[in-house]
């Protein structure tokens, strides 16, 4: 509260100068209004794409928050934009200039004392977490509950991922074929899983050749923003949509 009343305009949507990192820090931290959600996030996609041009403007502790809170909000196609900028600053921009680590800084300069550096290595995150779409349910204790939400953006054709857990490995990818979307997962022994998978019905998805809510070791729950949503044990599963 105390934060809000000091930097938040609500006619607006700006927290104080409206930077990047000022609009997605606390969009991230859940420390947003509701009724001023949809307008803070405006503010913050037209900053990058209008004003910065699929840029960002945000160092070490804002850009952690600003993939997170773009991709928690449903657009995480922004994010991507962003991720996949070759010109400075970014990720690309060290690719194209040769950097096979993360550099301290976005600039490679007299300044960049660290060639191998950590700092801005959330993109590692956000590629697990929002591409893959691998994470620890919000109750998990030591992943016991996982869930796997990939998002389908840009010009991506396929994702594999695999993140070796305290229970085991969980893994996740997919691929995009001439007959739809194809989503392999494995849950290891001892867990449970939330399935995201991109589809407007659940009778579009199937499960090893079966419809997903009639096969073994799965549950469906619900639909959600273009996402039906099942429930499943430990295993291999291989869903399909049409």
């Amino acid at each position: 509260e105390a934060l809000n009343k000091r930097f938040l305009d609500p006619k607006t949507g700006r927290y104080d100068t409206g930077t990047q990192a000022n609009q997605a820090i606390p969009l991230a931290l859940g420390l947003v209004p509701e009724t001023s959600r949809e307008d803070v996030l405006k503010v913050l996609v037209d900053d990058v794409l209008q004003e910065h041009r699929g840029h960002l403007t945000t160092g070490i502790f804002g850009t952690r928050y600003m993939l997170q809170a773009l991709s928690e909000a449903g657009r995480a196609d922004v994010a991507y934009t962003i991720v996949t900028r070759h010109k400075f600053p970014g990720w690309g921009h060290m690719l194209h200039q040769g950097g096979t680590t993360l550099w301290e800084h976005w600039a490679f300069d007299e300044e960049t004392f660290s060639h191998n550096h950590p700092a801005l290595g959330s993109v590692s995150a956000w590629f697990y977490k929002t591409l893959a779409g691998i994470q620890p349910a919000p109750d998990a204790i030591g992943f016991d509950k996982i869930v796997i939400r990939p998002q389908v953006v840009g010009s991506l054709t396929w994702v594999k991922a695999r993140y070796g857990s305290v229970r085991g490995p969980v893994e996740s990818s997919w691929t995009i074929e001439e007959d739809g979307l194809k989503l392999e997962i494995y849950v290891p022994v001892g867990t449970t899983a939330t399935v995201y998978v991109p589809a407007r019905r659940a009778e579009q998805v199937t499960e090893s050749g079966h419809p997903a809510a009639e096969s073994p070791g799965v549950e469906f729950l619900r639909t959600e923003n273009r996402e039906a949503v099942f429930s499943v044990g430990s295993g291999r599963y291989q869903f399909m949509v049409k």
